[in-house]
């Protein structure tokens, strides 16, 4: 479960150009604006030992490395870590990270970010695989593949996985809780959909033609038997390879997609489906090919949105701030795309990973 906050409630009108070949006969009806400026942290400095470009007062470490044994252990850390996530642990925290070739591990934090272990995670499944935390505690996974399962599975590596059918079986693109209980999941397709799981029913995300509010009807079969769920109900909303979505309090939910370059924003308020940041309206940048979303721990004045570069963008973690101003806020000099985005409990120190197999932990005065 991403770090949330809740969400000051304000909607910006405006164009919604272009939406139209994400949702055929479908149009948002407000754009939140955001557009590049001046980073709340300051600018970024030259690359750190470990080649990450930082602002002022914050400071970076490497936590695992593909191939070699964690420190302080004699487990050899996985390889292509990818979707990764934290989960509460006593009074320390544990990172979980997924690997792009199946499988995942974990690495446990005392309360001050000592490592104090790392073990591997059974995922019920040999396949590519993302997850989050449950509100008790344990992990549930998805499988990244056409069809796939999610399974329940404990962070701390011993008990054995469950298989959760009933979540419906299709790709996994990112999953987060709300702070209602509810489970929320993308469909990692060009055609994918937003699902949520509440009181034992998977509902997707729909929209009558020419609107923009969002309804959750059934899925009339989760086990995709004879039709993928995507096809099943033809009002479905559909995105362009949506990526690990994040939700505030069960107020507002953000869905960043790699095939168009944007966020989109669902408040629970209304429910209206807003483009929250478009590539396209900022020049094409800073942010080019967003992949996970996530918020520091608690509410700040800033309320950022941290959002991870997927492949073909600049190794990039940026801020999104809540005056809708967007820049950078880390670079990874000659870095490879960005996944595993998440934050200890205490909203003090970041983790994320790339595809060449390093996971790094960065601390600071984050606003959360």
């Amino acid at each position: 479960m991403k770090r949330r906050v809740l969400l000051r409630a304000a909607a910006v009108a405006a164009s919604a150009a272009g939406i139209s070949r994400m949702l055929p006969g479908r149009t948002a009806r407000a754009v939140t604006a955001v557009q590049p400026g001046p980073s709340p942290y300051g600018e970024l400095l030259a690359p750190d030992a470990n080649g990450l470009r930082l602002p002022a007062g914050f400071t970076s470490r490497v936590v695992a490395r593909s191939g070699q044994a964690v420190a302080g252990t004699a487990y050899v850390w996985h390889a292509a870590p990818g979707s990764g996530g934290v989960v509460p642990d006593g009074t320390g925290w544990i990172y979980v990270s997924h690997s792009e070739n199946g499988g995942a591990s974990a690495i446990r934090f005392s309360s001050n970010g000592t490592i104090t272990g790392a073990h591997r995670v059974d995922t019920g499944s040999t396949a590519p695989t993302v997850g989050t935390t449950m509100p008790a505690g344990g992990w549930l996974v998805g499988e990244r593949v056409t069809g796939g399962y999610a399974y329940e599975t404990d962070p701390r590596g011993v008990k054995a996985a469950v298989r959760r059918p009933e979540q419906g079986r299709f790709k996994r693109g990112g999953l987060t809780y709300d702070g209602a209980g509810a489970l929320f999941m993308t469909e990692d397709e060009p055609d994918g959909g937003v699902y949520r799981m509440f009181n034992g029913t998977l509902y997707a995300w729909t929209a009558a033609p020419g609107s923009s509010q969002v309804v959750h009807k059934p899925v009339p079969d989760p086990s995709a038997a004879t039709t993928p769920v995507r096809h099943q109900l033809p009002d479905q909303i559909r995105f362009d390879r949506p990526g690990g979505l994040a939700a505030q309090n069960s107020v507002s939910y953000y869905v960043p997609t790699q095939g168009d370059s944007r966020i989109y924003r669902v408040d629970s308020f209304g429910p209206l489906l807003r483009v929250h940041y478009d590539a396209a309206q900022t020049g094409g940048g800073p942010l080019t090919s967003p992949r996970e979303v996530a918020f520091p721990l608690g509410k700040s004045a800033a309320e950022e949105l941290f959002v991870t570069e997927g492949p073909g963008g600049n190794a990039e973690v940026c801020a999104v701030t809540s005056s809708n101003v967007i820049a950078p806020f880390l670079r990874l000099e000659g870095g490879t795309a960005l996944a595993g985005l998440d934050f200890a409990p205490d909203g003090k120190r970041m983790y994320f990973a790339t595809a060449s197999g390093i996971v790094y932990e960065v601390s600071g005065a984050f606003h959360g």
